[in-house]
């Protein structure tokens, strides 16, 4: 930092110069991290999320009762505690609360959700009322959606205010998508009108399935985007509804695209990419997809309609007539800039630190032999707190930390630059290169996924082993405890 004169003898430039040390100690700071890499929370689904004074907001399906969490970050929403929003009680509501989402209708927040009392086929929706988007709720009402199975309730407000609820309904021959006109917020004031069946080859796997209608309208154009097939398959994709005729409660007015626009990620590792959301950036210039999928180690498919997913999210663009394009799942090795307006994460403290495993949290990553060679192989041993299992975290400045080996100095660092699966992970003197510096994305109870800017694998315990001696390489992030690191100030 420039040196600043001494101004004892001169009061009046006092106010200037404390500006000007302000001034220069705000563009000496180094910029917050700006990027994060998927899945934004894990062991969650059927996300919905909004950004409203200052705060990003997400809900989920906890299933005993309705849940979400806040951060002024999207970056935070990994870690950020959850918080109950409604407890039900026994009878027609008291269980299997599914599919949250909250609208701003008249000054208010509205919670709509779909529960049950304990069979699922007498599934309805329901309205919950707050001041506030995180409560507290109060009931407000039961839709009222007729004898029939009814789930994945959504509102749509077209652009001259008129409100309609829009949801999917289970009947004999499949999963529909139906809509209703609305009075007001919670009163739906008309017959249901059925909009669309699973009548495409894409609906059809597993279960002839179309649901969770959420609604993107921009520049006077309406979109209805819906989730088809089985929510337990690979192939749970998005398809989407356009409002092209007169009237919206004729099912003529609607088109339907014929194939998916958002689906399965093969090559990124990404499966069942379902149950979406629409959410605005902090300075409300870009729109932003929410939404579920899972992965695995090898690239097999797993979960289903309850376990495994994970909540993830991508940037929505317009092409030249203004349809929207979702784009493609991203893969957990892709790093994506955050919504414009986003503050950024908070920056890890540059100290030095142990690297636990959450798998083996007795091992400690660690220098074969202590050695202070070039490319000595880095591995895990029982954590005995020697010099050669200490690392000192230092902040880049460019979303990005370097790792280095207290003992030698010497960086951790991806062997030969590889971007591959399996890649060795070794120490080398630090020179800068994007395989010596790690993305750190904070996950819950103080651990981190650690991620190489070079083809953007985790660091891995290979084999997942848990035996002293075992060694560490790269490999895309699915979640596994081995992929998890413990960070402890040493």
């Amino acid at each position: 930092m420039t040196a600043i004169a001494n101004t004892t003898d001169h009061p009046q430039a006092v106010p200037a110069v404390r500006a000007a040390v302000a001034t220069q100690t705000v563009l000496d700071l180094p910029a917050k991290p700006n990027t994060l890499r998927n899945p934004l929370r894990e062991n969650a689904a059927d996300p919905w999320m909004v950004y409203d004074n200052g705060t990003y907001h997400l809900l989920y399906t906890h299933g005993d009762k309705l849940v979400g969490a806040s951060a002024t970050s999207v970056t935070g929403l990994s870690t950020a505690p959850q918080q109950t929003l409604w407890t039900p009680t026994a009878g027609e509501s008291c269980c299997n609360l599914w599919a949250p989402e909250i609208h701003k209708l008249n000054g208010k927040w509205y919670l709509y959700y779909t529960a049950d009392n304990g069979t699922d086929a007498n599934h309805r929706m329901f309205v919950l009322e707050s001041d506030q988007p995180m409560g507290p709720y109060v009931f407000k009402a039961k839709l009222d959606t007729g004898p029939f199975h009814s789930i994945d309730g959504s509102v749509l407000k077209l652009p001259d205010g008129r409100l309609f609820q829009v949801w999917s309904s289970g009947r004999s021959d499949g999963q529909h998508l139906y809509i209703a006109p609305m009075s007001d917020p919670w009163t739906i004031s008309g017959p249901p009108v059925l909009l669309a069946k699973a009548d495409q080859p894409w609906e059809r796997n597993g279960r002839l399935v179309v649901e969770g209608p959420v609604a993107l309208i921009r520049d006077g154009r309406v979109f209805l985007y819906y989730s088809g097939s089985a929510c337990e398959t690979p192939d749970y994709a998005l398809g989407v509804l356009e409002l092209t005729g007169p009237d919206v409660l004729g099912r003529s007015s609607w088109t339907k695209s014929p194939a998916p626009e958002f689906r399965r990620n093969d090559a990124g590792w990404v499966f069942g990419t379902g149950h979406n959301g629409f959410f605005t950036s902090p300075d409300g210039k870009e729109t932003w997809i929410v939404y579920h999928g899972v992965t695995s180690s090898s690239g097999a498919v797993v979960g289903s309609c309850s376990t495994g997913r994970s909540i993830r999210i991508g940037k929505v663009t317009f092409d030249a007539s203004g349809r929207p394009q979702l784009g493609q799942p991203k893969a957990a090795w892709q790093t994506i800039s955050l919504p414009s307006g986003d503050p950024g994460a908070e920056i890890v403290a540059d100290s030095t630190f142990k690297l636990l495993p959450k798998n083996n949290t007795g091992n400690a990553l660690d220098v074969v032999d202590c050695s202070t060679a070039d490319a000595a192989n880095v591995r895990l041993w029982l954590d005995v707190g020697s010099a050669c299992q200490k690392w000192r975290l230092e902040y880049v400045g460019d979303s990005s930390y370097k790792l280095l080996a207290s003992h030698s100095g010497k960086a951790l660092d991806v062997a030969g630059c590889s971007a591959d699966n399996n890649a060795d992970v070794i120490q080398w003197p630090y020179w800068g290169g994007d395989c010596q510096e790690w993305y750190l994305d904070a996950l819950p109870d103080g651990y981190y996924k650690i991620t190489s800017k070079v083809g953007g694998k985790a660091l891995d315990v290979a084999g997942c082993s848990t035996a002293h001696g075992a060694d560490v390489r790269v490999w895309p992030y699915w979640g596994g405890a081995c992929q998890q690191w413990k960070l402890v100030r040493v």
